[in-house]
């Protein structure tokens, strides 16, 4: 935990987060979805993607480049699939949408397809797969970014494809929280770049590049983010291609805030091997702790643990961006607010 960061109970901010998007519009069942959405990825230890949004999301929401009041609708519907549009919700109230009829449909079904498009950022893709995942099924999530940030290695060194994620959620029985997989095409989100400029910490070799091109470890010069390797710029290929093409969205981000979301729910209990899934879950990370790994998603997890328990690790800075961003008609807890002698 940084030096300057504040610990917050998660029922705390989530209360604040919600007060400050109703007070930009949002009903109270969309403000607690968004304030759910952005503190669960505290509680993971996804700061990125999570309270340190609320500001931003806040002035979108007033601008009217998010809508705080959207009518989802259903654009087209089949055996297995559905097609959404969001209005331009805000990312996590499309991906309520998405994976409910998801679950809805694959447990009627066996599989279901549900597109979204004009979606806002939905933030940490494994959130929602996780909560198909909950209920039984084999989740998978996939997002666009609305700007375009990823250079293609060995071009130009500008940025040509958005930042597209991928997760994969496997359903387990307790103890086990579910196999997680939730990975970005980049060698990292700008939320992590964010991340290692406020611990001062060079970024990994090879990540990013300046303005000019050049291959940069200085957070704070970051530029354009690099897929880290052949095979991850592929995916981000791919993905731009099949989340873009099948939301009826842009294939290469083109700016606008609303953006393409795919939600694909599978229902093992249809192939009749429930049992063995969840079961081959508990085998497999006992295995992997025996050689000093775990599954992934876990350290996700044990990091929700200790957070909920003991607080959410909140920094300085990003509080008093929170402050300001609901003065002054949302008034924070009084320990939030920095005392001075």
């Amino acid at each position: 935990m940084s030096a300057d960061a504040v610990l917050v109970p998660a029922g705390e901010l989530a209360a604040y987060l919600v007060r400050l998007f109703k007070t930009a519009g949002m009903n109270r069942s969309g403000a607690r979805t968004l304030a759910a959405a952005l503190v669960e990825a505290d509680l993971r230890g996804i700061p990125g993607h999570g309270s340190r949004l609320a500001p931003g999301l806040a002035a979108k929401l007033n601008d009217g480049r998010l809508n705080p009041c959207p009518v989802v609708t259903t654009l087209r519907t089949g055996t297995s699939v559905v097609a959404m549009d969001a209005d331009l919700a805000p990312g996590p109230v499309a991906a309520r949408h998405a994976v409910a009829a998801a679950a809805n449909l694959a447990q009627r079904t066996g599989t279901a397809l549900v597109t979204v498009r004009r979606a806002g950022h939905t933030g940490a893709l494994g959130i929602p797969a996780g909560q198909l995942a909950r209920r039984g099924l084999i989740g998978l999530v996939a997002a666009q970014t609305s700007a375009r940030s990823v250079a293609v290695l060995g071009g130009p060194g500008t940025a040509l494809l958005g930042n597209p994620a991928l997760a994969i959620a496997v359903p387990a029985t307790s103890p086990h929280p579910p196999a997680l997989v939730d990975l970005a095409a980049g060698s990292l989100s700008w939320g992590r770049v964010h991340q290692y400029h406020r611990e001062q910490r060079p970024l990994p070799a090879g990540a990013a590049l300046d303005q000019h091109g050049q291959p940069t470890t200085d957070p704070g010069a970051a530029a354009v983010l690099l897929p880290p390797g052949p095979r991850a710029q592929g995916l981000a290929i791919v993905l731009e291609l099949l989340v873009g093409a099948l939301t009826g969205s842009a294939v290469l981000p083109d700016g606008s805030e609303g953006r393409g979301l795919l939600c694909l729910a599978i229902d093992p209990t249809r192939l009749g091997t429930a049992d063995q899934l969840t079961a081959a879950v508990a085998d497999l990370a006992a295995a992997l702790a025996e050689h000093g790994a775990r599954l992934p998603g876990e350290r996700a997890f044990a990091h929700r643990t200790q957070a909920a328990a003991h607080g959410i690790p909140v920094d300085r800075g990003d509080l008093d961006a929170l402050i300001e961003a609901g003065a002054p008609a949302v008034r924070p807890p009084r320990t939030w607010i920095r005392t001075t002698r």
